[in-house]
């Protein structure tokens, strides 16, 4: 569950260590030039408190980094999707705030000797005696660009949410109760159900309801501020083509390193592969000619990598590509001649030689770009800081980005006239445009091999159009949400109907009739097997405390369908024995369910946005945004 995991979260000192070393989300400019960059825009906001997709971005990356550095290789565009990290980092950092949140609303922040005890016991703080190290402790976050203030502040806020966490606990049930409480879980229920649909409103606004709606939602019509501005890079590759390689030193390297730039003696070998010397002698024997040699290796020969049809060929080797044993046989014999049994740690071969590749040099032409390319790129290593300083002395002078650029011989690219929401552009530089001035140039923005800058050349505000000039449009959004309003005041009155009190049993049928709303029924059978839809699933633990004929208090909205629900039947109760190990994998999901429903409380309880758009290019894929609003 994602509560178990953040009630968790720094419990091992694994987990703890990750709190102070994300240094990628701060790179060599420090903390100060990452919180600048992370001003604006934000991937989520929880009642205020946003968190910025830098953030999730820098997340994501390294979840991507740790999963390819497990597997061992690269993930693909499709793997990447379907590993569903965007959702699962949203809904973590979602969950995590509102936590902090009601952490701090209940006062439990830790007390100053609980947060000491805890940052003492961290190992990259300690002496190799394990006592807590003042400087150790300092120069650690400082390699971070981290003030002990804002680590601290860290620390609080874990200790904070694992105090909440302690709140949330679970009575361990004997074993009979714990039987009769699984029974119960299991136990069939059938749920009448009585749906009111969406349906068209066409009916027109008059000009007052129409002004005033319109007057509400302001937002929803505006144009979007617009931004314009400047990219200049300072990374490999965009300062290789400042940096010119002379011909003379390309000759001196070449000259210099003349082995690097040969090409060894290959052999195309072929082989049989035996377990005793006895085997390869007899063999040895009925070797006369190249056919014989490949006949004997596919019917002899225990290398997996013959295959029985490739007649013992290797290809063309190396000496260095086989040991030392095998190599230096291989390489001693001519073309046409088969060989003395020669062991290995494999076992016994006799080795053919079919052709040979003499040893050749490459000439100077044939190696002129691979020289200049490794030269260039070791004098832009070598560059970069000065250049970097430079511009930084530079910007810090006033110049613009164009004029850095063309001071140091480089190219800035232009932004023009974007939204907060364009994918077009890299959520960095997006993030760094619309945090930033006009005229003003952004704190560093950390590239994989370098940095940027971005510069804000234009900024065009936000702007209402008149209602005028979007009438149709407000018209449909007036209509489409008395559509909404209508559908649930009918399901209001169906629900108003059933619950109220009647002679007998009223079904929902009677009650839809009495309220005279078009509803369709149907039948929902909750129990072991029986699939679930997702809009019941948060009104489960309810729906099963709630006795026969009982109607569920609220309307249960699913898309463009409020449905009312009434329990409509149960099946009689099976109990049967548990072990231990039934009653604490019951507790244990009692425990989940209870987190479960913490969590969806606090976010129910709070404003939640979500900036879709954003997320979509960060995680290259639609985010739903946890009990928010897209």
């Amino acid at each position: 569950m994602v509560l178990d995991s953040f009630l968790r979260f720094g419990a091992t000192k694994a987990a703890k260590f990750m709190l102070y070393t994300l240094i990628v989300a701060f790179g060599a400019w420090g903390v100060e030039g990452f919180l600048q960059a992370t001003s604006s825009p934000h991937g989520v906001t929880i009642n205020g408190e946003p968190i910025s997709l830098i953030s999730l971005d820098e997340d994501h990356k390294r979840q991507i980094q740790n999963i390819e550095a497990r597997m061992g290789q690269p993930l693909d565009a499709d793997a990447r999707a379907g590993l569903n990290l965007g959702a699962q980092l949203v809904a973590q950092a979602t969950a995590r705030t509102v936590l902090k949140q009601a952490a701090e609303a209940l006062h439990l922040a830790p007390a100053t000797s609980a947060l000491q005890t805890e940052i003492s016991a961290l190992p990259p703080f300690q002496d190799e005696l394990g006592n807590f190290d003042a400087n150790r402790y300092r120069a650690a976050l400082a390699q971070l660009g981290r003030s002990p203030a804002q680590f601290e502040a860290e620390m609080a806020d874990d200790l904070a949410v694992r105090n909440l966490g302690q709140l949330v606990s679970v009575v361990s049930l004997p074993a009979p109760l714990a039987a009769q409480q699984r029974a119960a879980q299991e136990q069939p229920i059938a749920l009448d159900v009585a749906s009111v649909s969406l349906k068209p409103f066409t009916t027109m606004p008059s000009d007052a309801e129409l002004k005033n709606y319109y007057e509400l939602n302001p937002k929803v019509y505006e144009t979007p501020e617009h931004r314009s501005g400047n990219v200049l890079m300072l990374n490999a590759a965009s300062l290789s083509g400042s940096v010119v390689v002379p011909e003379a030193k390309i000759e001196e390297e070449y000259k210099a390193n003349s082995a690097a730039y040969s090409v060894p003696e290959t052999r195309q070998v072929r082989h049989i592969l035996v377990t005793t010397l006895a085997s390869a002698t007899e063999i040895q024997a009925k070797v006369k000619t190249a056919e014989d040699m490949a006949r004997l290796a596919n019917q002899y020969s225990i290398d997996p990598g013959n295959q029985k049809t490739k007649g013992g060929d290797l290809g063309f080797i190396k000496q260095a590509d086989v040991v030392p044993a095998f190599g230096n046989m291989a390489f001693a014999l001519p073309v046409g001649k088969l060989s003395a049994p020669v062991q290995s740690p494999f076992g016994w071969h006799l080795i053919w030689v079919d052709e040979i590749k003499p040893a050749q040099s490459k000439t100077l032409a044939e190696v002129r770009e691979t020289i200049a390319a490794q030269l260039r790129e070791a004098e832009v290593a070598n560059a970069a800081a000065d250049i970097a300083t430079q511009a930084d002395e530079l910007i810090a002078g006033g110049a613009t980005l164009a004029e850095v650029a063309n001071k140091l011989g480089l190219k800035a690219e232009p932004i023009a006239r974007i939204t907060a929401d364009d994918e077009s552009v890299p959520a960095s530089y997006l993030t760094a445009l619309f945090a930033t001035a006009e005229g003003q140039v952004s704190a560093p923005v950390n590239l994989e091999d370098g940095v940027a800058y971005v510069q804000t050349t234009r900024i065009e505000p936000a702007k209402l159009p008149e209602m005028a000039s979007i009438k149709a449009t407000v018209v449909r959004d007036w209509q489409a949400l008395q559509a909404e309003l209508l559908a649930q005041r009918q399901a209001d009155t169906v629900l108003n109907a059933a619950r109220a009190p009647a002679t007998g049993t009223r079904t929902l049928a009677e009650a839809a009739k009495q309220a005279n709303v078009a509803v369709t029924l149907q039948t929902v059978t909750l129990g072991a097997g029986n699939t679930m839809p997702a809009w019941l699933r948060p009104r489960l633990s309810e729906l099963r405390a709630m006795p026969t004929n009982t109607v569920v208090p609220q309307v249960l909205r699913e898309g463009t369908n409020w449905h009312v629900v009434r329990i409509a039947n149960r099946a009689p109760l099976s109990v049967t024995t548990v072990s231990a190990d039934d009653v604490e994998m019951l507790h244990q999901e009692q425990r989940a369910d209870l987190e479960s429903l913490l969590v969806a409380y606090l976010q129910g309880q709070s404003k939640i946005t979500c900036n879709a758009s954003g997320l979509k290019q960060v995680f290259g894929t639609e985010v739903p945004c946890p009990n928010g609003v897209q």
